[in-house]
């Protein structure tokens, strides 16, 4: 059986009126743009791909955001570690550098005290505090081979501390003024006053200017003083300001109620009077 065979025009004719279209579509397109115009094909293939292409990226950048860390999790996980430990460092840097701003602080405000005091001054670190919770008393780093003596005064650049009652070779152990057990000689700073009583302590934060006379002259803003009565602690140490006077009991005199110089519960460096 003889076969037909398609005529070679034929056989081009419909790639020959495709490229046709796509010419006289191109030129149409390139004369509306260069007239400013839009094209209609143009939007109409666009408003018609885009909606779908832009939900395939989202769920795209979705589906990455969910598993990559299934392909990245081991090197997010040694970065992390890095990164954590490098921030715990530089936390353990500032730290260091707050307390030896601190330090510096305190230790130069410390230098004009210890410059302007007529006695020589031994500098001690506080190591321990009311080791016995029945005394308010302290144990510093310097003893008796430094030259510390039972009784020795014990100061601060704010004020009166108390007095060493027992040494060791490297510490000494300092009863503080608010103990029950201590006792110094006072007397209110005020010129037309310089009332005299005995200031004790009793285990608070505060401590008591007694055996005043029921006469004298002592009110509330008053700053007491060490008198030097006694012996044991030289005259003008600061000890507080007077908050409260009141009559003893039986009416035997006055006494006032003191806010201490020296806030007894943060003392970390002390001096002891040479």
């Amino acid at each position: 059986m003889r076969s037909e065979k398609t005529p070679p025009a034929r056989r081009y004719w419909a790639a020959l009126i495709f490229l046709l279209v796509g010419t006289l579509a191109g030129a149409w397109h390139n004369r509306q743009v260069d007239h400013g115009k839009s094209d209609v094909v143009v939007g109409a293939v666009r408003g018609v791909v885009a909606p779908p292409a832009n939900a395939l990226g989202q769920v795209s950048r979705w589906c990455g955001e969910q598993t990559g860390w299934l392909f990245q999790g081991r090197a997010l996980a040694e970065e992390n570690r890095r990164l954590r430990e490098r921030v715990a460092a530089l936390e353990g840097e500032n730290a260091a550098l707050r307390e030896a701003q601190i330090n510096y602080d305190r230790l130069r405000d410390d230098l004009g005290f210890v410059h302007s005091q007529p006695r020589r001054l031994l500098a001690a670190d506080v190591i321990a505090r009311r080791p016995d919770p029945k005394f308010d008393t302290l144990v510093i780093s310097r003893g008796s081979r430094d030259g510390v003596q039972p009784y020795s005064v014990v100061v601060t650049r704010a004020g009166l501390v108390g007095r060493v009652f027992e040494v060791t070779p490297g510490t000494a152990s300092v009863l503080m003024l608010t103990d029950q057990n201590s006792g110094v000689g006072a007397r209110a700073q005020r010129a037309n006053s310089r009332a005299i009583g005995i200031c004790k302590g009793d285990n608070t934060s505060q401590l008591t200017l007694g055996d005043l006379a029921n006469d004298a002259d002592i009110k509330v803003g008053d700053v007491v003083v060490t008198s030097g009565l006694g012996g044991i602690y030289p005259p003008g140490l600061l000890i507080g300001t007077v908050k409260e006077v009141k009559a003893e009991e039986g009416n035997l005199g006055k006494a006032a109620r003191l806010r201490p110089a020296v806030d007894f519960s943060r003392l970390e460096q002390v001096y002891v009077l040479k």
